[in-house]
């Protein structure tokens, strides 16, 4: 039994798409191939493939972890809600559980001027309190629950469209970018180092670390995300159309029914 993050890619047979698609890393495929199985058969994959996330807290959020919900509609305005949690400084979690608490206090008092959009004037008040030294990536602050987006009417030939568009936008992009071609090649599968605190010490593309993940951001969010976004959609609309998922499988796979909708459950 192993959670999704380690389901092995040899377990899923078939490609993600029509063919793989060369700047998905393993375990990109392996998450893409999951959500497909799950959506295809839930109740086997719940089975088969996965074990129920067992949620304990981390140390690394001000906001501890909690077990995920699920809920009785869109509606709920808990699902419609943005969450937003911060990611505690390195810094601060090598120096123990007390410094973590003491940091999530902190943050209680503080986060107005997050809410304000005072990004850099959180960032100095939190060094200077915290003596932090090392750099604070200004864009790495918050992690936003995307809630409930409501997505195009699309067709199965118009998600196909869509996605063939951008995959030959991402290779005219590299034939028309010959001095980015051997940084795609090498980092275009690692865009998640544009997003991480600090050095990147891998980093032999010529190009310093902020302008190294300035571009993996921008391969990401140009390329990348828009195409995991409409496989997600195109998995929804092959094999799972309506959403359709039997609580007691939610439950397996470790989720629990949302508090708003329990109390304000017809009678």
């Amino acid at each position: 039994m192993r959670t999704l993050s380690e389901i092995s890619l040899n377990e899923i047979e078939g490609n993600v798409y029509k063919k793989d698609i060369y700047f998905f890393n393993k375990k990109e495929v392996a998450l893409l191939k999951g959500i497909r199985e799950f959506l295809r058969d839930p109740e086997n994959f719940s089975t088969k493939y996965y074990k129920p996330i067992k949620v304990k807290d981390s140390l690394r959020f001000v906001y501890p972890e909690k077990q995920p919900s699920f809920h009785k509609d869109s509606t709920c305005p808990m699902l419609q809600s943005n969450f937003v949690n911060f990611e505690i400084p390195e810094e601060v979690r090598e120096k123990g559980e007390n410094e973590v608490k003491r940091f999530r206090a902190w943050y209680a008092e503080n986060k107005i001027l997050l809410e304000n959009g005072e990004v850099e004037k959180f960032i100095l008040k939190m060094q200077a309190n915290f003596f932090i030294t090392r750099e604070i990536n200004p864009k790495s602050i918050e992690l936003n629950n995307s809630g409930s987006e409501k997505v195009k009417n699309y067709s199965i030939q118009q998600l196909e469209n869509e996605i063939d568009d951008i995959l030959r936008e991402a290779g005219k992009f590299y034939r028309e970018n010959p001095d980015k071609q051997q940084i795609i090649k090498r980092f275009g599968k690692l865009t998640f180092l544009g997003y991480i605190e600090g050095n990147i010490f891998t980093n032999d593309s010529g190009l310093n670390d902020d302008e190294l993940k300035e571009f993996l951001r921008m391969y990401e969010e140009k390329f990348k995300k828009p195409v995991k976004d409409l496989l997600l959609e195109y998995y929804r609309l092959l094999h799972n159309p309506e959403m359709m998922f039997k609580e007691t499988v939610l439950e397996v796979l470790g989720f629990k029914y949302c508090g708003f909708c329990i109390t304000n459950e017809p009678e």
